[in-house]
């Protein structure tokens, strides 16, 4: 079943495969055994995970929105901590379902980007390790003998088979019986594969993991295994590897380096060091030319008229902002502010971004969060002109009525603060009078 699966991408794996070893030949190498056979696995290994990197990039950016929910999660977890009922559980269920649909983000949206991976990584190490078969005329697939694999058949595998690395062949383990000398090249490589793995995982562990709260937290004590299991399980499983995928390995190894440095400087986890530090970078070069900029806008904006409406302040204000969003954006400042921020608003975020400390970095998610704060301020605005509006059709009667319950809400609020504790029978009585206040209330509308 998984031959048939991976099958179709090992097939395609080998025609790339073969096309790199023509191009090669065109530049000059050798056409038939040789290092154009080992120089086509490196670029290949290079091509596929070049071709993948959109998805590598979906996934942090799946990753990082997952985070970026975090603090709500918890809290509706919080909120449903030992409920073990179905009502609970089916709430609780709801609420996060609401809160992925309100932030776009899927708690499988991170592994799809993995998952599509694998198939691809699979059949390169596939194509690589039925080299051997396939120049012995042995190679089987789904349990059925066949002489190629795509465009490698049994010459074409018999030359990259007769290729060597420092003497040893493409197809051969640490234990073809090469010799002394093929030993220590293995010895040698397994070790680079081994130092390769463990120095990109320390490093993505040490720059771009928040600090733990607990040290005994279960997923750093997880993670920090694996990072000693991980090289070992390789030392083991390295002595069955052929050369040719040791190639494949230490070069993949070494993408993973740089991806994980590339990482760490342009897309690091927030709260790790390295997100703190792109922070800190980053607010330097912005506030360096926003501070001036500011300072001339502040002085122009002192020559004019102190109301907001006026034409002079509001295209003032249109200018300031589309030339200082202009150079934001070059910064990876988010500018796409919602539609309802005037132009001086937007100006006002931008000057308090260039003189106020940044703690996290003005990107698309600190953007979310500018448009969820206005579109509530725009709400509240809305409520307070609809309660506005309705006090201003009330009679005389409604009015002091209600200024009447809402003194009694503030003496109620302020002899709870000041004795929080009350017996059942004030309780009680408190009750009854808020409810022959409402019948008072019914009685004098219907009069």
């Amino acid at each position: 079943m998984f031959d048939k699966i991976i099958h179709p991408f090992a097939v395609a794996v080998a025609w790339v495969w073969v096309k790199i070893h023509d191009f090669l030949v065109l530049l000059g190498f050798t056409s038939g055994s040789g290092v154009a056979w080992v120089i086509s696995i490196i670029l290949l290994t290079l091509i596929v995970r070049v071709a993948i990197v959109p998805l590598f990039l979906k996934q942090i950016k799946s990753s990082r929105a997952m985070q970026a929910v975090q603090p709500e999660m918890q809290r509706i977890q919080a909120k449903y901590k030992g409920k073990k009922d179905q009502v609970s559980r089916q709430k609780q269920m709801e609420e996060t379902q609401a809160l992925y649909k309100k932030y776009k983000v899927s708690p499988f949206a991170s592994c799809f980007p993995l998952l599509v991976q694998m198939p691809i990584l699979f059949a390169m190490y596939r194509a690589i390790y039925a080299i051997k078969d396939l120049a012995a005329g042995t190679y089987k697939y789904a349990d059925i003998e066949t002489d190629h694999l795509g465009p490698i058949n049994q010459e074409v595998a018999s030359a990259i088979n007769d290729s060597t690395v420092f003497g040893v062949r493409l197809s051969h383990t640490i234990t073809s019986g090469d010799g002394t000398s093929a030993v220590i090249v293995f010895v040698l490589f397994i070790i680079i594969m081994m130092a390769l793995m463990f120095y990109s995982m320390r490093m993505s562990m040490v720059k771009n993991m928040p600090p733990a709260v607990n040290a005994n937290n279960p997923l750093v004590q997880s993670q920090k295994t694996m990072l000693y299991i991980m090289p070992l399980m390789y030392l083991i499983s390295g002595a069955f590897f052929q050369m040719g995928v040791l190639v494949y390995m230490i070069t993949g190894s070494v993408w993973a380096i740089g991806q994980s440095y590339w990482t760490i400087k342009v897309m690091p986890t927030p709260g790790a060091p390295a997100y703190q530090e792109l922070v800190a970078k980053r607010y330097a070069k912005y506030s360096q030319w926003a501070k001036p900029f500011f300072a001339d806008y502040d002085l122009a904006r002192a020559s004019l008229p102190s109301s907001a409406e006026d034409p002079n302040v509001i295209a003032l204000n249109e200018k300031t902002f589309l030339d200082a969003a202009k150079r934001a954006k070059a910064q990876k400042v988010a500018t796409d502010f919602p539609a309802s921020m005037t132009a001086g608003d937007k100006v006002s975020v931008l000057r308090t971004l260039a003189v106020q400390e940044w703690n996290t970095l003005p990107d698309e998610v600190w953007m979310r969060g500018v448009k969820e704060a206005t579109a509530k301020a725009e709400e509240r605005r809305i409520q307070q002109a609809k309660r506005e509006q309705h006090k201003k059709k009330m009679s005389r009667e409604e009015r002091l009525a209600e200024a009447e319950r809402q003194r009694a809400r503030e003496a109620r609020k302020q002899a709870a603060n000041q004795n929080p504790t009350h017996s059942a029978e004030d309780l009680e009585r408190r009750r009854q009078e808020r409810r022959r206040a409402r019948r008072e209330q019914r009685k004098n509308k219907g009069q």
